[in-house]
C-alpha cells in the first residue's frame, strides 16, 4: 500500500521517503476528499497527515491532496511518499529491560489518585525501584508496576526539559489521527504499540513516541489495551464496539454539559445574598435538577434508609466533586444553605427525623368535613351540662390546642370539689378515622422554637377540639372532692359541656394569684387545693425534680437572623403548681376508674428508690437538690390491665388523661373510657393498646428530643450573639470534672458547662462569660470571670 504525506514546509520527516524506489501500482481504496479535508483542516500544527490514493495512479492522489488542502490554512506544502506503517514486518521492540534504566531516562508513572506524573530517573532504589524527579523538582519513588512508559531515546533527559517535552507532546495529539490510523489497523488486522502508531500518524523521535503513547491513553475508543506494562499493546476494536463507544461518549458529553449548567447555577445562587437567592421551586424546575438537589438533600442529611440512597449518593458526590468541595454532609449542608435550599438556621434532626410537617390534602379535607358536617354525637346521651361552672384554662400564651380547664367550689363541709376538665376530640374523631390514624402516626404534637408541628390539622384543634372563652365545648370531665389534706376522698368521670369563662396564661393567674380579687374565690380554692395536695404526695415519698428550663420563641425563623425571645419556664411558680397538681389528680383518678370498671389502660408507672438522707442534705435546695434528684428516680413502666404505683409522683396509679388533642396516649385512654360511659365495652383490647403504646411511646421519645436539640440550638445561638464579654449570673449545679461544673444561667434558664478560674462549691453563685459558642456543634463553654 502507497501512502500520499502532505507535509507542512518548514518540518522535517524522519526517514525521507523518495518518489520513484517506492512505486508500486496496483488497487487501493480510496480515501474520501471530505476525510482528506477534516484531517489536514484539524491538524494544523502536526508535521504531516496521511491519504490514500486510489488506483488511478499518483496523479489521482496528488488531486486529493490538492483539494483537501484548499480548505486547509493557505501554507507551502511539498509531498512525499513513503510505505505505511502496517506492514508485514516484525513488530518494532520498544522494551527495556531493567539494565535500560539507567539515569538520565525519562518514564512516566501512574499515582495512587490516578494522576500520570512525567519523571526522569535519578538513581536506583533498593533492588527494584527507582527514584524519579519531575519538572516541579518533586522526588518520586516509583515502583516497577508502577511505570506505564519509556520513553524511547529520551536519555540524559534533564528535568528542566520536560515542561516543554509535555508542551510540544500535547500540540501533537489530535484524536482524528487516532481514527485514521484506527481504519487503518483494523483493516490489516493488527495490533500496535506507541512506536508503531507514532510512526503511522507522526513519524520517529520522542515526542512523538510520548504523544502516541498519551493519545492511545487518553482515547479509549479505538483502542483496546491487549498487554499492558511500559511497552503496551494495543489492538483496534472492532467497528460495532467503537460505534457503540462514540454513542457512549454522546450520552457522557451530554449528562458532563447538563451537570455544567447545574454547576453554573450553583455557583451563581452561592453568590447572592440570602435575600436573592432563588426560590425552592428553582430547584425543581426540571427532572434533572430536582435528582441532584434531592441527592445533596439525601446526603446532608444521611438518609441511609432512603429508597435510593446509594443512587443519590453517587450523584451528590459527582456534584460536589465538580464544584472541587471536599465529600461531607456537613459540606452539603453549608451548600444547601448557600444555594438557598435550607434556611441559615435549619433544623437537620426535624428533617432527619421524617416527621411529618405538613398534613397531606386529605387530611385537611377530612378536619373541614368534620367541622362542616359533624359525626354524630355517640355520647350525647350521658352528657352533663355543666356550663354554670366557672371555668378556668391556664396554659402558656402562645398555645393554639387549649385542651384542660379548672372549675372549683367549697362544700358545705368545708371540703373542696375540683372539677377538671379535658377536651374531647374523640366527639369529632371516632377510632379508625382518617385523623384518628395521622394521629396515631404522629403519636404526639412537638413544641419547637420555631413553630408547634400538631397532632391534629391546626384548622380542627385549635376550634371546635378546644376549650375556647366564651363558647360551648364537649369535654371529658373528672369531678374530684379532695380531703383536707389533699388525698383524694371521691371521684366520678362524665361526659360534659362547659363554657370556658377566663383564657389565662400562666403569668395572667400568678398576678391573679398574688392579688386575692374577691371575684376569683374559685381560683384561690384551685390555689388552696393545689398546696395541700402537694404537701399530701411529697408525704407519700413524690420527688420534685424540676429545674428552670428556657423558654424561646423564634420569630421568622427562615431569615438569616430571626429574632429570639428568651424566657424561663419556671415549674415551682403558683400558676404551674397549681395546673400541675390538678392534673396529676385527674390522672390518679381516672387509674382509680379504670382499675374499677376493669378497662385496658396505658397505666404509667415509676419504681421507688431509697435516697440517702445524708446525700441531699448536703445540697443546696432549689435546682441543684432537683437536679441531685433526677438520679435517684427509678425506671419508668408501663402497664394495660390494671395501675402500677408512680413513686415519684406519690400516687399508687397514674393515667395520662388531660392532653388528648396534643398526645395519642390521651385519646387512647379517652376511647377507652367512653365507651365504658356508653355502657359498652371498650374498643381495644389490651394487646392492641400495648402495641400502639410501644409505637406512640417511641415517637414521643424521638419528639422530646427534637424539642430538647431544638431549644438547646437556638439557647446556644442566643449567647453566640451577645456582645463579647457580656456577663451572667450563674449557679453552679453539680461538677462535671474537677474545675468543670454545669452551672445554670438563672436568667435564661440555660445549662452549660464552665471553666472555673477559682475553687467554688455546688449551690454558689458565679459570673461568666460566652467563651464559645457554635449552635450547629452544640458546643458552648462558659468561662469564670
Amino acid at each position: 500500500m502507497l501512502k500520499v504525506l502532505v507535509s507542512r514546509a518548514g518540518h522535517d520527516m524522519a526517514a525521507v521517503c523518495l518518489l520513484r524506489p517506492m512505486c508500486s501500482w496496483g488497487y487501493y481504496r480510496p480515501v474520501p476528499v471530505s476525510v482528506c479535508t477534516k484531517l489536514v483542516a484539524s491538524s494544523r500544527f502536526l508535521p504531516w497527515v496521511c491519504v490514500n490514493f486510489s488506483s488511478k495512479g499518483l496523479a489521482a492522489g496528488v488531486r486529493i491532496a490538492e483539494s483537501a488542502t484548499r480548505k486547509a490554512p493557505a501554507r507551502p506544502l511539498r509531498l512525499r511518499i513513503a510505505k505505511a506503517a502496517i506492514v508485514n514486518e516484525t513488530t518494532t521492540d520498544v522494551k527495556h529491560s531493567e539494565g535500560t534504566l539507567r539515569k538520565g531516562v525519562l518514564l512516566e508513572f501512574s499515582k495512587e489518585s490516578g494522576k500520570y506524573v512525567l519523571a526522569v530517573i535519578q538513581r536506583p532504589e533498593g533492588k527494584k525501584n527507582w527514584v524519579a524527579a519531575d519538572q516541579f523538582g518533586n522526588v518520586h519513588s516509583v515502583k516497577p508496576q508502577q511505570i506505564t512508559f519509556i520513553v524511547p531515546g529520551a536519555e540524559d533527559f534533564k528535568t528542566a526539559d520536560i515542561s516543554a517535552f509535555i508542551n510540544k507532546a500535547q500540540t501533537l495529539e489530535d484524536s482524528s489521527l487516532l481514527e485514521f490510523a484506527w481504519e487503518e489497523l483494523l483493516d490489516a488486522k493488527k495490533d500496535v504499540n506507541a512506536v508503531e502508531l507514532a510512526k503511522i500518524c507522526y513519524g520517529d523521535g520522542p515526542i512523538e513516541y510520548y504523544a502516541a503513547h498519551r493519545l492511545l491513553i487518553s482515547q479509549q475508543v479505538y483502542f483496546r489495551c491487549k498487554q499492558k506494562g511500559p511497552s503496551a499493546i494495543y489492538e483496534p476494536r472492532p467497528l460495532s464496539q467503537v460505534n457503540d463507544l462514540k454513542q457512549q461518549q454522546i450520552i457522557e458529553k451530554a449528562a458532563r454539559e447538563e451537570l455544567l449548567v447545574y454547576i453554573n447555577e450553583i455557583r451563581s445562587a452561592c453568590d447572592l445574598p440570602h435575600e436573592s437567592k432563588p426560590p425552592l421551586n428553582h430547584w425543581q424546575s426540571n427532572a434533572y435538577f430536582n435528582a441532584r438537589t434531592d441527592a445533596l438533600r439525601v446526603y446532608a442529611l444521611e438518609l441511609a434508609s432512603a429508597p435510593k440512597a446509594p443512587q443519590q449518593r453517587q450523584l451528590a458526590e459527582e456534584v460536589l466533586e465538580a464544584l472541587n468541595i471536599s465529600k461531607k454532609s456537613s459540606t452539603a449542608v453549608d451548600l444547601l444553605i448557600k444555594m438557598g435550599v435550607f434556611p441559615v438556621h435549619v433544623n437537620l434532626e426535624l428533617l432527619k427525623s421524617g416527621v411529618p410537617i405538613e398534613f397531606s390534602s386529605e387530611c385537611v379535607e377530612a378536619a373541614q368535613s368534620v367541622m362542616t358536617n359533624p359525626p354524630l354525637d355517640t355520647n350525647l346521651a350521658d352528657r352533663v351540662d355543666l356550663t354554670h361552672l366557672k371555668v378556668y384554662t391556664i396554659d402558656s400564651e402562645d398555645a393554639d390546642e387549649i385542651d384542660d380547664g379548672l372549675s372549683a367550689i367549697r362544700l358545705p363541709d368545708g371540703r373542696i370539689k375540683v372539677w377538671i376538665h379535658v377536651a374531647d376530640p374523640t366527639r369529632w374523631v371516632p377510632p379508625m378515622h382518617l385523623l384518628d390514624k395521622e394521629a396515631k402516626r404522629r403519636s404526639t404534637s412537638i413544641y419547637l422554637p420555631t413553630g408547634a408541628v400538631p397532632m391534629f390539622p391546626m384548622n380542627l384543634a385549635s376550634t371546635v377540639m378546644s376549650l375556647r372563652q366564651g363558647h360551648e365545648a364537649c369535654a371529658l370531665t373528672v369531678s374530684i372532692i379532695f380531703h383536707c389534706d389533699g388525698s383524694i376522698a371521691e371521684s366520678e368521670v362524665m361526659c360534659s359541656t362547659i363554657k370556658p369563662t377566663y383564657r389565662l396564661s400562666y403569668d395572667n393567674a400568678a398576678e391573679l394569684l398574688s392579688m386575692n380579687v374577691e371575684e376569683e374565690a374559685e381560683l384561690y380554692l384551685l390555689a388552696e387545693v393545689a398546696k395541700s395536695r402537694r404537701e399530701w404526695r411529697n408525704s407519700q415519698g413524690a420527688i420534685d425534680a424540676t429545674v428552670p428550663e428556657a423558654s424561646i420563641k423564634v420569630l421568622d425563623p427562615d431569615s438569616p437572623k430571626p429574632s429570639i425571645i428568651m424566657s424561663v419556664v419556671d415549674q415551682a411558680g403558683p400558676a404551674s403548681q397549681l395546673v400541675s397538681e390538678m392534673m396529676i389528680a385527674c390522672g390518679e383518678a381516672l387509674a382509680a376508674f379504670g382499675e374499677e370498671k376493669n378497662i385496658s389502660l396505658p397505666y404509667r408507672g415509676q419504681a421507688s428508690q431509697e435516697i440517702p438522707a445524708g446525700d441531699m442534705e448536703a445540697i443546696p435546695e432549689g435546682p441543684c437538690r432537683a437536679l441531685a434528684l433526677r438520679r435517684y428516680l427509678g425506671r419508668a413502666d408501663m402497664s394495660f390491665m390494671k395501675p402500677i404505683s408512680h413513686a415519684a409522683l406519690g400516687v399508687r396509679g397514674y393515667v395520662q388523661f388531660t392532653s388528648p388533642i396534643r398526645r395519642y396516649s390521651d385519646l387512647l385512654a379517652h376511647y377507652q373510657v367512653k365507651a365504658i360511659l356508653r355502657g359498652e365495652p371498650p374498643p381495644f383490647s389490651s394487646a392492641y393498646v400495648e402495641a400502639v403504646m410501644a409505637v406512640v411511646n417511641l415517637q414521643s421519645r424521638q419528639a422530646r428530643k427534637l424539642q430538647v436539640s431544638s431549644t438547646r440550638y437556638w439557647a446556644i445561638e442566643y449567647l453566640r450573639r451577645q456582645p463579647r464579654g457580656t456577663q451572667f449570673q450563674a449557679l453552679v449545679l453539680r461538677f462535671v470534672r474537677e474545675g468543670e461544673p454545669l452551672v445554670l444561667i438563672e436568667k435564661l434558664g440555660i445549662q452549660a458547662q464552665a471553666n472555673l478560674v477559682r475553687n467554688t462549691a455546688v449551690g454558689s453563685e458565679i459570673t461568666v462569660i460566652v467563651e464559645a459558642a457554635y449552635p450547629r456543634n452544640d458546643f458552648i463553654i462558659l468561662r469564670q470571670v
